[in-house]
């Protein structure tokens, strides 16, 4: 091997192992796995390497498998126990893995080393094929870039660079592949080309590539459900599938679905008075129902950090936040959309359980909950919210102890451009008051006394900090100036708030109560321990909230909330990953599945993937075979390259309906074959005499010959797809494989032609 192709391998894997790699970091956030990465890196790294030997160099990994079965076969002779005990924990293996694909395992910790071993291997295997086949790139651009899409749409947040990661590697191989069809046609033209010319084109590859990737990286990724309901309506009945895209955390609610400004806070409101969505609920309390809930202000609009989510199926529980020792109730809402698009879940704090017609169900750290499916037009779903009864007593001596430090920073963090006289007013405003709860009281007592209410405030100066500007100077606004300013009055003082975007569901003297645009609202939420994050409301148009006390709300009691019961559901509620059955057995329309049915619908499941499993070992196994075949035939030379290669262009001649008969020569099989290909006569006979010359004279082909019979293989092989059909060449090529009789007739005939 010379050193000009020790490069080019050198190159290929490093290609591979990027795209392995970008793979596999995408995988392990998409499980859950606790990986460094390092040990990403090094998994990454083996994989791609023993795929590349395996393709490169079959026959020297076929010997070095020899020593290492021979050993294997010495343990099982002197440790049959622990070979039994390695092959009941693979089948054990094997049995989850099916059931997790399957989707009715939860992923297990345990096996997290074997999972992402098998994948990566299973990846790097696939993509080393591609690449030493010298073909398929394109393919695997558009395989890749789908994989990655579908971990950013189940909420892989980091798969958007992992995808600038794995098209780099990829469209780098796509232009070298590129510079080497150029390379011989300049060659072929007889072109003076300079020895750096591969190195310029890969540099400048390089450059234009990174910086296309980056500025894409950068433009804002927006993807929002069809506003023309219309429209909207039919492609959904086209195709349902695309309600389960990630639609929710990028179409979350807004207030600009209700005449706010977009981003920036301020400026006037445009409302709109219809109904966008009932809710059905016992109880006479106003209910606020929280949308968007944000944390980082900066320039003068809020925005939301990285959340980590977890995900749960419809029914199942989720944690609650509060202590043991504090007492709550249960409020049961249905909710139904009337002209709101979104798959925000509207609930007052904090959600336990939620029954939705999407699959599953994301909630992160500011208990803000999404589906994966857009609630659109007379669509409803259940929640069920448990809410704490209010003992100020308690609240004056709770602080923010138990929140983490990062949290607590979060929470408190100001820009550095919020004016010291807005700092020195909440100093004013809090200094007489020991506890957080006070302090709070004491500024939202402040703001409804002391600014006025109004929908159509004054313009905001394009050099003034918004809620200085509204403290003292403007002194009027709606919700979201009110909001704004006690929560940067609050971090003032130090005490962890969050700026939350609803609406207000007000009783209306029925259970059903009509959830205008007019009742959109923005409002504040503090932290106490134990009780998590208390609504206040400092919007003065709207009444303070009310403080429930034990036994004030009757209709609806969370049995045991205060107690064990709440800890034990918590506890299960709270595992990651962990997929949980909603309460009652498990039901086919009216009538509970007895066990022996359900045993047997398992068991036919499981034979189901078995053999869904096997069907695509096979394929698998095939197209590497011939991945492996094509490598052999480029670097095989002489008598070997023309028995190869007739071998090689007669497995897909087989696949169009041709068979050489016991009488016919190889040039009398050839135009046969190149009369219902309608191939160039003269064509065909300059091809069979390259290869009678190759075989039978010791001819070696010059890479003009190699060139025309790479090109003549290739129409070969687009006359087989054609003829068979893409289905049925698929199926022969890929499952069936080749007939041993068939290939043995082959050799028998093929040696006869003299």
């Amino acid at each position: 091997m010379n050193n000009r192709n020790i490069k080019e391998i050198l190159f290929y894997f490093s290609l591979i192992f990027m795209m392995v790699f970008s793979f596999n970091l995408a995988l392990k956030d998409f499980v859950g796995i606790d990986m460094h990465l390092i040990g990403v890196f090094l998994i990454s790294l083996s994989a791609s390497a023993s795929a590349s030997m395996l393709l490169l160099f079959p026959a020297a990994v076929s010997a070095g498998l020899i020593p290492a079965a021979g050993f294997l076969l010495f343990y099982c002779y002197k440790e049959p126990a622990s070979v039994r005990l390695y092959l009941k924990e693979a089948q054990e293996f094997t049995t989850w893995l099916l059931g997790y694909l399957a989707g009715y395992n939860y992923f297990e910790k345990a096996y997290s080393l074997l999972f992402i071993i098998v994948i990566t291997l299973l990846a790097a295997l696939i993509t080393s094929a591609a690449v030493y086949k010298g073909k398929g790139v394109l393919p695997l651009i558009l395989a890749g870039t789908a994989v990655m899409a579908y971990f950013w749409f189940v909420y892989v947040e980091s798969a958007r660079l992992y995808l600038a990661l794995f098209l780099f590697a990829s469209i780098m191989l796509y232009s070298y592949r590129t510079f080497k069809k150029r390379l011989r046609e300049w060659i072929a033209a007889g072109c003076i080309i300079d020895y750096k010319a591969g190195r310029n084109w890969m540099i400048c590859s390089g450059v234009v590539i990174a910086a296309a990737l980056l500025f894409s990286a950068a433009l804002p990724l927006k993807i929002g459900p069809v506003r023309w309901q219309w429209l909207n309506d039919k492609a959904v009945s086209l195709f349902p599938f695309i309600t389960e895209w990630r639609n929710d955390v990028l179409e979350s609610y807004s207030f600009s679905s209700a005449g706010y400004s977009d981003n920036k806070l301020g400026g006037e409101i445009r409302w709109d008075d219809s109904v966008v969505m009932l809710v059905r609920t016992r109880g006479e309390e106003a209910l606020y129902l929280r949308g968007t809930v944000m944390d980082r202000y900066y320039e003068n609009s809020w925005n939301k950090s990285g959340k980590r989510y977890k995900e749960y199926k419809p029914g199942h529980l989720m944690p609650i936040p509060y202590g043991k020792d504090i007492k709550v109730y249960t409020r049961d809402l249905e909710i139904s959309h009337r002209k709101l698009l979104t798959s925000t879940i509207f609930a007052p704090y904090s959600l336990y359980r939620i029954q939705h017609g999407g699959k599953r169900i994301y909630m992160d750290e500011d208990s803000e909950a999404y589906a994966s499916k857009i609630a659109a037009t007379d669509t409803s779903y259940r929640v069920t919210s448990i809410i704490p009864y209010i003992d100020v007593a308690k609240l004056r001596l709770s602080g923010a102890e138990t929140l983490e430090e990062d949290d607590l920073r979060r929470y408190t963090a100001l820009p550095e451009d919020i004016p010291e006289r807005v700092r020195s007013l909440s100093y004013r405003i809090t200094n007489a008051y020991s506890s957080n709860y006070d302090k709070a009281k004491a500024i939202e007592k402040y703001l409804r006394q002391n600014y006025m209410y109004s929908l159509k405030p004054p313009q905001l100066p394009s050099d003034k900090e918004f809620t200085d500007y509204f403290l003292f100077e403007g002194k009027e606004g709606y919700c979201t100036y009110f909001a704004t300013s006690m929560a940067v009055l609050l971090r003032a003082s130090g005490i962890p708030c969050r700026y939350v975007e609803g609406f207000i569901a007000s009783y209306e003297g029925s259970e059903e109560r009509e959830v205008r645009g007019t009742d959109v609202h923005a409002w504040v939420e503090v932290f106490f321990d134990g009780y998590g994050w208390v609504t206040f409301e400092p919007t003065p148009q709207y009444p303070v909230v009310e403080i429930l006390e034990p036994g004030s709300v009757k209709d609806e009691v969370f049995e045991g909330a205060a107690n064990d019961t709440v800890t034990v559901e918590n506890e299960r509620a709270g595992m990651p990953g962990y997929f949980g059955q909603p309460e009652g057995a498990e039901r086919v329309g009216n009538g509970t599945i007895s066990g022996d049915i359900k045993k047997s619908y398992d068991f036919a499941k499981i034979i189901l993937l078995i053999a869904l499993s096997a069907l695509t070992a096979r394929v698998i196994f095939l197209y590497v075979k011939q991945a492996i075949t094509e490598i052999g035939l480029g670097r095989s030379s002489g008598k070997r390259f023309a028995a190869d290669y007739i071998e090689d262009i007669n497995r897909y001649l087989r696949r169009a309906g041709f068979e050489m008969k016991g009488s016919e020569t190889l040039r009398e099989f050839m135009n046969r074959v190149g009369l219902s290909f309608r191939e160039n006569p003269g064509h065909i006979s300059k091809i069979i005499t390259i290869l009678e010359k190759t075989r039978y004279g010791g001819y070696e082909p010059c890479a003009n010959e190699r060139s025309i019979l790479k090109v003549f293989r290739k129409e070969v092989k687009a006359f087989a797809i054609k003829k068979a059909g893409i289905l049925r060449y698929f199926i022969s090529m890929y499952v069936l494989g080749d007939r041993k009789n068939a290939v043995q007739k082959f050799h028998v005939e093929f040696k006869k032609i003299t």
